[in-house]
């Protein structure tokens, strides 16, 4: 007992008080009241694994997040052309980003160029104007943990280095939480479901797995686009999932369940 309190009293005070928090309620009235008086609008955090060069979402806590834009960017796969995951190294560090700054810098493959587009365009409807994005490293050794946090303010003078170290404090204490402190959904269902699937449906959920979008499965598969759309359809009821998101988890296997 006297070794737990110990261990207790060296834990940062972000993280003893959501491992105290009774309900999940008062766990996210105390993150949204930080990121809230650090100047920040909405906070995601996700882990992305490496398929070459193209990176593949496998969870992502929608809780402190933009609802409407987080369900847009996997919908429209928007993470294939987001610049801010390619800036991002794996050393816990916070990288500042503002909206016009990516805009300016941004490259992508001539066939990506719509949708990296529309990709900006969508992220400035949100009234986006800055933000801070950093990786963490997570095992197995290929993925990493993203935590992102946007807010509407203008220009990057605003980002301190006090906020940034606060910023650092935030995602390290949210991601030693998700972590060690929640758990794994159980896998019997998925495995119950994926058993049954047939040979289509199955190269739709592997391409799937691999982040692109309905257009390049289409074309992959030789279907049109009212046929995969049929057939994620028809996935998603079958694994009893809502979204894109979430047969993107399905697909890859049970994840982390973040609370």
């Amino acid at each position: 007992m006297q070794r737990d309190l110990t261990q207790l009293r060296l834990q940062p005070a972000l993280l003893v008080a959501l491992m105290a928090a009774e309900t999940p309620e008062l766990r996210q009235r105390t993150v949204k009241t930080l990121l809230q008086s650090l100047g920040f609008e909405w906070l995601g955090y996700g882990c992305f694994s490496q398929a070459g060069d193209r990176p593949v979402p496998r969870s992502f806590c929608t809780t402190y997040a933009d609802a409407a834009w987080t369900e847009r960017y996997f919908t429209e796969s928007y993470h294939l052309v987001d610049p801010r995951l390619q800036r991002v190294p794996e050393s816990g560090l916070p990288v500042m980003w503002t909206l016009d700054e990516l805009q300016a810098e941004a490259q992508a493959p001539s066939y990506l160029q719509g949708l990296r587009q529309r990709f900006f365009s969508d992220l400035r409807a949100t009234g986006a104007g800055s933000g801070v994005m950093m990786g963490l490293p997570s095992l197995p050794g290929r993925d990493r943990h993203i935590v992102s946090l946007i807010s509407k303010q203008p220009g990057r003078d605003w980002m301190t280095d006090a906020v940034l170290g606060q910023v650092l404090t935030l995602a390290l204490c949210l991601h030693e939480f998700y972590s060690r402190y929640t758990l794994a959904p159980q896998a019997d269902g998925l495995r119950s479901a994926a058993g049954a699937l047939t040979p289509l449906q199955n190269e739709i959920l592997a391409r799937l797995a691999r982040g692109l979008p309905d257009k390049l499965i289409a074309a992959q598969l030789d279907l049109s686009l009212h046929n995969v759309d049929y057939h994620m359809r028809q996935l998603r009821k079958r694994f009893g999932v809502r979204n894109r998101l979430q047969l993107m988890q399905a697909a890859l296997g049970p994840a982390p369940h973040a609370a």
